[in-house]
């Protein structure tokens, strides 16, 4: 399973908690916000412009890895933090991830199917603040960046 393939499922399908319906949800983040790290995934929930962090991890050597990075994930704008990818490395997530990270596991049922499972729920940080009007259209702002350039990404030369 690839990381776009995990970000897709934990957007598009129904049984994800951040269902593109229900959740602002912008990939790899970092610019544009002043967060101290890229955040694969982030989240804001519609009503309460309440943040959450997704990491992607495909492969257990890549969760291990992760502790090494000197952020922590830590950012006052998020209220949560989530570890997901496929659930082949459900194992390393509960070995390798600190007991205040959620994990969400990704299957492909039945060869067409995304299935998200929470396994664990991400204790809510007891500090943090909503997003602004103004960073919420900084994101939409990015979001719509990122998806042109990727439109143009794949058309180009056509």
């Amino acid at each position: 399973m690839t990381a776009d393939e995990v970000q897709y499922a934990l957007t598009y399908s129904q049984s994800s908690p951040f269902y593109i319906r229900s959740h602002l949800v912008v990939p790899n983040v970092h610019w544009g916000l002043g967060f101290n790290h890229e955040l694969d995934l982030l989240s804001i929930s519609m009503d309460t412009h309440i943040g959450t962090e997704i990491e992607i991890k495909v492969t257990k050597a890549d969760m291990k890895r992760d502790l090494e990075k000197p952020h922590h994930h830590d950012d006052s704008r998020i209220r949560q933090f989530y570890y997901a990818g496929p659930r082949e490395i459900e194992a390393a997530f509960f070995e390798f991830a600190p007991p205040e990270a959620g994990i969400i596991t990704i299957s492909h049922e039945y060869g067409c199917r995304w299935n998200c499972r929470m396994r664990r729920n991400a204790k809510p940080r007891k500090y943090f603040k909503s997003f602004t009007p103004d960073e919420i259209m900084r994101l939409l702002r990015l979001g719509n960046m990122r998806y042109w350039s990727q439109f143009h990404k794949q058309y180009r030369g056509k």
